[in-house]
Order: C-alpha cells, then sequence, then structure tokens
C-alpha cells in the first residue's frame, strides 16, 4: 500500500491530513474505494491525530483507557477508483466531559471534495466500561476549530420492524483487540443486507451508524432493515434483548 504524509502534517495543528492509494487488491466490485476500508482509514486518521497530541492509544492504554467510536455519518459525492490517490482531513468541531465530535473531508486526486463524515467518540474504562471524563484531556480544548462540515449530523432511527431479519453468530474474525465486535464488522455486515445488483446500479451517498452495546463473541446477531423511503433504509442490529447499533443507508443512482 501507497501512504504519503503530508507535509502539513504537525503535532501542534488542529487539522490533520493523510494520504493514500486505492490498490487493486482493495478495490469492492465496482473498481472502488469500499465503503467499510474508507470507515477503515478514517478510524486510522483519528488514530493518528490524537497519537500526535499525545492523547492516542500509546498513551491512553497506560491507564486502561482506550477512544471508542460512537457514531458515524459518512456522505459520499463518488467514491476514489483504483490507483487514485486521496487524502483524509480531519478536526474536532466540539467536545463535551463525555464525548468529543471530529470531522473529516475525503478528498480525490484532483483535490476536489469526494465526500465528508462526522464522527462522535467517547473514551471508556477497559477495566469498568464505563466512560472517562474528557475533561481531562485538555489539548482537546485548545484545539477546537471552527471549519465547518457540510453534512447533516446523524438523523434518528427509531426501533427497525423486519419480518425476515438475517442472521450472523459472531465469530473470530468479527472480535477486535477489545474483544467485541469491531466496529467496521458491523458496517460490513449491514451492507451485505443489499445485493450486488443493487451496488452496481446504485452507490451509497449517506450511511450512518450509532453503537449502543458491545457484541460478544459467539452472540447470535439479527441483521434488520426497513425501507422507510425510496432508497432510504433504516438498519439495525440486535438479538432477542439488546440492540447493539442502529443506522441508515441512502443509496442513491449512478
Amino acid at each position: 500500500m501507497k501512504e504519503n504524509q503530508a507535509l502539513s502534517e504537525s503535532p501542534v495543528q488542529p487539522v490533520y491530513t493523510h494520504s493514500y492509494t486505492v490498490e487493486p487488491a482493495e478495490a469492492n466490485a465496482q473498481q472502488e474505494l469500499p465503503l467499510p476500508l474508507l470507515v477503515k482509514r478514517i478510524l486510522e486518521v483519528a488514530t493518528l491525530h490524537a497519537e500526535s497530541w499525545g492523547i492516542g492509544y500509546s498513551d491512553l492504554i497506560k491507564q486502561r483507557q482506550v477512544w471508542v467510536l460512537s457514531r458515524l455519518s459518512i456522505e459520499m459525492t463518488r467514491y476514489p477508483r483504483i490507483h487514485e490517490n486521496y487524502t483524509l482531513e480531519t478536526w474536532i468541531e466540539g467536545y463535551n466531559k463525555h464525548f468529543s465530535s471530529r470531522n473529516f473531508a475525503i478528498y480525490g486526486a484532483d483535490g476536489t471534495p469526494c465526500g465528508y463524515a462526522r464522527t462522535i467518540w467517547v473514551v471508556i474504562d477497559l477495566e469498568t466500561r464505563a466512560s472517562v471524563d474528557l475533561s481531562q484531556l485538555d489539548y482537546i480544548a485548545r484545539n477546537i476549530t471552527d471549519r465547518p462540515c457540510p453534512i447533516d449530523k446523524q438523523s434518528r432511527v427509531r426501533d427497525v420492524h423486519d419480518d425476515h431479519p438475517a442472521t450472523h453468530r459472531v465469530g473470530y474474525i468479527d472480535i477486535d483487540l477489545n474483544r467485541h465486535v469491531n466496529s467496521v464488522k458491523y458496517i460490513e455486515h449491514l451492507l451485505d443486507l443489499f445485493d450486488l445488483e443493487r451496488y452496481d446500479r446504485q452507490q451509497v451517498h449517506r450511511f450512518e451508524i450509532s453503537y449502543a452495546n458491545e457484541a460478544r463473541y459467539g452472540t447470535p446477531l439479527q441483521l434488520l432493515k426497513a425501507e422507510e423511503a425510496p432508497d432510504n433504509f433504516a438498519l439495525e442490529i440486535r438479538d432477542d434483548q439488546t440492540v447493539y447499533c442502529k443506522g441508515r443507508i441512502i443509496f442513491e443512482n449512478r
């Protein structure tokens, strides 16, 4: 994989930039950057930015704390294609004692925006699984920027009703270092609710997900979808007792 660290990176800058190339082995059936891989890049760039401030995984894990993604909204006009360079920029919009809001811009090789993302993060204690007061991370407050993000904040998703949900039992490949389902795996399972023909005909214009609980190895999951408007689907992953995440996917014609 080719990676180019942008010259504008700096431990003291509130906006962090990182560039990649879409390699053929990474591309999806439409020869584009897959949405799950884009989310992985978003997580990676957020981690790199936090590391540059001394509040990333390397530092927090010493206190048995980690950043956890709570909400994600992505809106794309197009997806970079094979061999195309693309760049992610990230910045902090705001934070309080419970959550930090971090935004992203995704640029194609010509420098024009392909899309944007909004994310909400929380720090949890690995022993208690409870959230940590973010006011201790005063570096965030000193690096908030008023740079706008031109996509809407996440919509509200009510309970999803699906008489014939897909099912999936959490396996080894789903589990991350915290021993619960990796946040990207939920997205992959939700995208699999739609067939290949739809992805050939349409692209994901907007995707939202809100994480509520942690699914563990062996959990039998139900994957639900309900069309609330043309090409606009509410999504949910749950079992008989617990909702693990809710989301939304909006398609548009290519």
